[in-house]
């Protein structure tokens, strides 16, 4: 064979090799900065030897896990099958399938298997949560009956929050609906009178966004209701009574609907005083900026020219940014910035006082729109329970700005309008 058509061919071939490498590193590195968009366009483009690993990966976080398992099952040898990532995304598959035994039996490969990938604490904390899922074992999954759209009456609470009447067993109480809990929560005396059936105490404790961990034991309401809304074997985790009391009793919770309910009700619109949910067809013109990481939602936001994820939570009062969004903006936020004390606590936590960098007057964007803060905190010291990736917690001191905020987890968007 010619000398010089050999090295051409060689020098092309190697050109392939690197490009793929390349990409493959570009996608793993924008999966792991919650840069999804970004990910599943680049990976669309390239389609390299991991492309069905990162469609699943992308169907994943826009709460499609049922189309994220088919993909992860048409990988053929690829070492990927046997990755840590691998597992850990078809573990959280099987969550959010409310496939429990599955989850549990993906979270023991996890720390058996793979426990090197672990921090100490990380290891701890996914053991602790394998004992949710083991508890869970025998459960049937969570379902909700078929509905188009439905309409309820809310109340904002003392504490600014917004909640909604669920009814279970003829008891009706008025429950905190948040889209920040990883989990529905509940005190034990609303799920006494609720029916739940309490399950076998498995010593599981939850670290609420404070950072304080409560001991809870893991209740199933056969059915509750929501207007005319039928939900079916939902999950709680049951608090004592004086985890969800503050202030001496002047401010009491009863519950929380929280992520794994909220996810599975289409577009959710919030107004003045109510809540729509809906199952009507999307028109899919909007440009997606809302994820599934786990069992919580991430929105897409920009600041200063970068587009970066922050964890939604629309049961916090007010947001706060923590130390990756300190650490990115580190000269303008210490120029401008001043240090105050701030008090503030979770469900099933005491009040913690954290210092904090103060700026005045500042902005963000949720793609045209712009979002004006009087107030922004950030942490400096603190990356918070959802860690170095995330930027910050959006509460209600920027979605209350708002008459409607539409939520989408079927379309993956959130929309802020005036």
């Amino acid at each position: 064979m010619n000398f010089k058509k050999l090295l051409l061919v060689f020098f092309l071939m190697a050109q392939v090799v690197l490009g793929q490498t390349n990409s493959d590193s570009i996608l793993k590195q924008l999966s792991k900065q919650h840069q999804f968009a970004k990910m599943d366009s680049l990976n669309n483009r390239e389609k390299g030897k991991d492309y069905y690993f990162y469609k699943g990966l992308y169907a994943n976080v826009c709460n499609k896990p049922k189309l994220s398992n088919q993909y992860l099952d048409s990988l053929k040898n690829n070492e990927l099958i046997n990755s840590y990532e691998f597992a850990k995304l078809k573990d959280d598959n099987y969550i959010k399938l409310f496939s429990y035994n599955s989850a549990y039996m993906a979270s023991k490969v996890l720390t058996m298997k793979f426990q090197q990938k672990f921090t100490k604490e990380e290891l701890l904390d996914e053991i602790n949560t394998q004992k949710i899922w083991k508890t869970l074992r025998s459960t049937r999954p969570q379902s909700i009956d078929k509905f188009s759209k439905i309409t309820l009456a809310t109340i904002r609470d003392k504490a600014g929050l917004i909640t909604t009447e669920v009814k279970a067993k003829d008891t009706l109480a008025h429950f905190v609906f948040d889209t920040g809990a990883g989990i529905s929560c509940i005190t034990e005396s609303i799920a006494k009178k609720m029916g739940l059936k309490i399950l076998p105490d498995d010593d599981i404790s939850v670290e609420s966004f404070t950072g304080q961990k409560n001991k809870v034991r893991i209740g199933v309401a056969p059915e509750i209701t929501l207007g005319e809304l039928k939900i079916h074997n939902a999950v709680f985790l049951v608090y004592p009574d004086k985890a969800f009391t503050f202030a001496d009793g002047a401010y009491v919770i009863n519950g929380i609907i929280g992520f794994p309910i909220v996810k599975e009700l289409g577009t959710i619109t919030i107004e003045k005083d109510k809540l729509t949910f809906s199952k009507e067809l999307d028109s899919g013109a909007n440009e997606k900026n809302l994820f599934v990481d786990e069992l919580r939602a991430i929105v897409m936001l920009e600041y200063k020219g970068k587009t970066l994820p922050f964890n939604f939570d629309s049961g916090a009062k007010v947001s706060l940014f923590n130390k990756a969004f300190y650490e990115k903006f580190k000269t303008a936020l210490d120029q401008a910035g001043t240090l105050e004390t701030m008090k503030s606590s979770s469900a099933g936590a005491e009040v913690v006082s954290t210092e904090v960098l103060v700026l005045k007057e500042q902005q963000i964007s949720l793609g045209n729109k712009t979002i004006q803060l009087q107030k922004m905190e950030i942490d400096p010291k603190d990356y918070g329970v959802y860690g170095e990736v995330n930027f910050g917690n959006i509460g209600q001191d920027i979605l209350g700005q708002f008459e409607k905020v539409v939520i989408s987890f079927d379309g993956n968007y959130l929309k802020l309008e005036n």
